[in-house]
């Protein structure tokens, strides 16, 4: 059987294409998710390959929904195998001297906080099976371009940390940690928000999620810590 896939944040426009490619590639794939119908649309995107996917509720900034879901996930499908941590959020326009405080939490929480806790959730299990796949999403945007976005750009670069760190401290264990790192995706959110834009020199979410797929492939045991840039023509 194939391995076992976590992916969260799966009804995005990312998600849908992380998810259809991961089922392509033969795992069995489960979903986090909060909303109802958002769960109808993701299997309406999926067509026929939606009918085997496992939709488990979690808040994946809480450690305890977090540990139920994966509980859950174990219970029905076997230890997770593969985390594609794709959960996240934007905000961006104010200076560091405007942003308020809970703009900043927000950011780090939807960020950076949930890798971590959905990372270490799966972590033991991998670890036990000696073969494990940690794929988190950083951003272009940790390394340049940041003017107006410094929470959204410190979060990413956490996460970018968060996964050399993995990659140094389970060396030798089979367990990977490696992240991509897009530019503007092409989604219809993006689109509307900005509608004079070039969208030919967008990344199309199923490049990143070719990308995704290669780093939770057996050929990318090699790769630590990697920060892939996947960045298009912009």
């Amino acid at each position: 059987m194939g391995r076992v896939a976590l992916v969260t944040g799966g009804t995005g426009a990312l998600g849908v294409a992380v998810t259809r490619r991961l089922l392509e590639d033969g795992c069995r794939v489960a979903v986090t998710c909060t909303h109802d119908e958002a769960v109808k649309s993701l299997r309406a995107e999926l067509g026929e390959m939606g009918a085997g996917l496992m939709v488990v509720e979690a808040d994946v900034t809480d450690e305890a929904s977090v540990g139920h879901a994966v509980a859950e996930v174990r219970r029905q499908l076997g230890a997770v195998d593969v985390l594609a941590q794709l959960v996240g959020a934007w905000h961006g326009g104010q200076s560091v001297h405007e942003l308020p405080l809970e703009t900043w939490r927000r950011m780090v929480d939807l960020n950076l906080t949930s890798a971590f806790v959905c990372t270490q959730a799966v972590l033991p299990d991998m670890l036990e099976a000696g073969w494990g796949r940690v794929v988190l999403v950083s951003s272009r945007t940790a390394k340049e371009g940041r003017v107006g976005q410094s929470a959204y750009a410190v979060a990413k670069e956490g996460v970018a940390t968060l996964a050399e760190v993995i990659a140094e401290e389970y060396c030798g264990s089979g367990v990977t940690a490696n992240v991509i790192a897009p530019s503007v995706l092409d989604t219809p959110a993006n689109r509307r928000a900005m509608p004079s834009a070039d969208y030919t020199r967008w990344v199309s979410p199923e490049v990143a999620a070719a990308m995704v797929a290669f780093l939770a492939s057996e050929e990318a045991g090699t790769l630590r810590g990697a920060w892939l840039p996947v960045f298009g023509a912009v």
